[in-house]
């Protein structure tokens, strides 16, 4: 008997090891190495340079894209993420009624979210363009101003928002629609025998049933904006890149100053010690997000 409970245990830590495997090399050694390489001089073409402590944390900190870089990503994720949220609700909430073809605008939502994020941001810097985008093309058509999309930094910021919005509700939407397959229909009809119809339904007994998606949603959501890059990469365009400027400063971001330490001024160092502030804005936001969704996800 003994014999045989040991067999089972070996093959069950055999058949989950390539997880764990894959975890320590691609999750935990990473985010280790990054720690390390943060308390040294670390140049990506001469190597090991030394420990320096805290020397790479105190040039972040009082470097002056540091503050530009923490206030263009709170603001890309503190917008972003409740509007996609809330037309991912919405949309979810009419596919989860009976009208024609919802199948097909179950495909079509879903769609975005399959296309690379680099193809996204082309496309959608065609879109944007002043003179020859659709967009301001629509817009002059019906009278309304065409502002300079994504040469303007006024409206930089906005586009990246609209960008990233339109490619997150599909996977947003899949998520709610199968949250919300799964409510009983007799909770509806019983609210309804009390009078219940229309949001009043939504509220007291949709969203209180999809709450640990939306939780899902909101914390996997967070963590995805504040590492937002593509983007920005794309679209300040190639002579942006390393000369700065305004159109660069209004969405420059962490993970784009982390780009730059790491590829353009080529010191690792300093692009591990920015990482590792990113992680722990991520950690704090993700324990604060833990913290409060006991005042409102329903789990019962």
């Amino acid at each position: 008997m003994k014999k045989n409970f040991k067999a089972e245990w070996l093959w069950a830590y055999l058949f989950i090891a390539p997880l764990y495997v894959g975890q320590i090399i691609f999750g935990i050694f990473p985010i280790l190495y990054s720690f390390f390489l943060s308390v040294t001089d670390w140049q990506l073409l001469t190597g090991f340079g030394g420990f320096v402590g805290l020397k790479n944390y105190i040039s972040v900190f009082t470097s002056p894209n540091m503050l530009c870089e923490i206030r263009n990503t709170l603001v890309f994720a503190l917008i972003s993420l409740p509007v996609t949220l809330a037309f991912s609700l919405a949309v979810a909430n009419l596919l989860n009624k009976n009208i024609r073809g919802k199948g097909t605008f179950r495909i079509i939502y879903f769609l975005p979210n399959i296309v690379m994020p680099t193809a996204v941001a082309m496309v959608w810097k065609w879109l944007l363009n002043t003179k020859f985008g659709l967009v301001n093309i629509a817009l002059g058509a019906l009278g309304l101003p065409t502002p300079s999309w994504i040469s303007d930094p006024d409206f930089i910021m906005a586009s990246m928002i609209i960008v990233s919005v339109w490619s997150g509700i599909g996977y947003n939407t899949i998520i709610l629609l199968a949250a919300m397959q799964g409510i009983s229909r007799e909770m509806y009809e019983s609210a309804a025998l009390d009078g219940a119809k229309g949001f009043r339904l939504f509220r007291y007994i949709t969203f209180p049933l999809i709450s640990p998606s939306v939780f899902f949603l909101l914390t996997m959501g967070i963590m995805k904006a504040m590492r937002q890059f593509d983007l920005v990469y794309m679209f300040v365009g190639k002579n942006n890149w390393t000369s700065g400027g305004p159109l660069l400063a209004a969405i420059r971001t962490m993970v784009y100053g982390i780009y730059f330490n790491a590829f353009t001024r080529l010191d690792m160092g300093t692009a591990s010690a920015e990482s590792t502030v990113l992680l722990g804005i991520i950690i704090m936001m993700t324990a604060i997000q833990f913290k409060l969704q006991k005042k409102w996800v329903n789990y019962d």
